[in-house]
């Protein structure tokens, strides 16, 4: 091999890695909450129904998050990308021709289940950070600058392809999308010698117990928990509650699109605040920004004040998803970072379905989304204090 390819790999491999996270995160994260109405319109399944698959598939990110950390470890990113494309992507593909609401949930949340196990930032973090040992930090911020493009791309996309060719044509689109990123990934970063397992021999359970020792994991882990759970409701809901508060689905689709762009805000200049504030400190500017910005969604009628919320949440949890990988990366021991990077994703999953599930209780006993938003601006705060006051 040249010095010139050698020099390259890098930078391709990490050009790979943000492409799959754009795709990853677009597909099976963010498109559903544009989904949701007019799947309930088409099919006349219940919102909060839908709503719960949703959760299924943060669920699924969860559980299969940790087993994916420990194949990273051990074999490298390659399996777990061309699994999440061919199999992840064929389960998407058959959601779309699902007609009952049982069927639908089960594919579709072991599609995205599987997308998001094998390719969210619990992957592709760690990967990052060994595709550049000496930069971690840096490489991990510039994997979520990329990831940043996820929302304005895909749910703009998604609600313009929803109203032209309805949702199960939109959703085969995003089955092609995630085979053909997935696919190219596996070829390009999980090559075993330009991304080789880093971690020493280890039982899983001994790694997570040493871990487990440390309060400040502890707490991370708590706090992990009620982000997820806050970060998730908010997102699978912004965009219904913007229609429920007087918006077009197109035009809140592409506010909610803009966030992504806004995400840039809290990432690119991320190194002020961490140089000047520390991470964890960082963290909790970042969460009680997203409080702030969840409040404003009672208001998103209004166009200015929708922007804002864009703006707002865009910002912080650009920052957060960012300073969330290079906090985990401070506490815990590098040579098993797929591990226990999957052990918090685990975690994430666990709060990520919970909040989804508890925010579709509340819709459903209230019929309204002021209930939903003030659970999710208390949880940023809660969290936000945890992080203030531990040690």
């Amino acid at each position: 091999m040249t010095g010139a390819i050698a020099a390259r790999r890098p930078r391709i491999a990490l050009g790979a890695l943000g492409a799959t996270t754009i795709v990853a995160y677009g597909a099976c994260y963010y498109s559903y909450g544009v989904l949701i109405v007019p799947i309930a319109a088409d099919t006349g399944w219940s919102r909060a129904g839908l709503g719960t698959v949703f959760s299924a598939v943060l669920l699924l990110t969860g559980i299969g998050g940790l087993l994916a950390g420990r194949v990273l470890d051990r074999h490298g990113a390659r399996r777990l990308f061309l699994l999440a494309g061919q199999l992840g992507a064929a389960c998407i593909l058959l959601a779309s021709l699902q007609t009952n609401l049982a069927a639908f949930a089960f594919a579709y949340a072991a599609g995205c289940g599987l997308v998001g196990a094998l390719g969210f930032y619990h992957v592709t973090q760690p990967t990052a950070a060994r595709l550049s040992p000496a930069e971690p930090a840096r490489a991990i911020i510039r994997l979520t600058i990329a990831g940043a493009f996820a929302a304005p791309v895909y749910l703009p996309l998604t609600g313009y392809l929803v109203e032209s060719i309805g949702w199960r044509d939109t959703l085969r689109i995003d089955a092609a999308t995630v085979a053909a990123a997935f696919l190219f990934a596996a070829l390009v970063v999980g090559r075993p010698d330009a991304n080789p397992p880093a971690a020493a021999p280890a039982r899983a359970r001994t790694v997570l117990s040493d871990a487990w020792r440390s309060r400040a994991v502890r707490t991370w882990l708590l706090v992990t928990l009620i982000i997820a759970a806050a970060t998730d409701t908010m997102l699978l809901y912004q965009v219904p509650a913007m229609i429920a508060a007087g918006l077009t689905i197109t035009v809140a689709s592409t506010i909610a699109g803009a966030l992504g762009i806004a995400q840039l805000a809290g990432r690119l200049p991320l190194a002020v605040p961490l140089a000047r504030l520390g991470t964890r400190r960082t963290l909790v500017l970042g969460n009680l920004t997203a409080a702030l910005a969840a409040a404003t969604l009672l208001a998103s009628g209004n166009l200015p004040v929708a922007i804002t919320y864009s703006l707002l949440a865009g910002t912080s949890l650009g920052a957060i998803s960012a300073l969330q990988g290079i906090y985990t990366h401070e506490l815990i021991d590098p040579r098993h970072l797929g591990l226990l990077f999957g052990a918090q994703q685990a975690v994430y999953g666990i709060g990520g379905a919970i909040g989804p599930a508890v925010g579709a209780l509340a819709l459903a006993t209230t019929n309204s989304y002021a209930a939903v938003i003030a659970i999710t601006a208390a949880a940023f705060l809660t969290s936000g204090a945890l992080l203030r006051f531990s040690t």
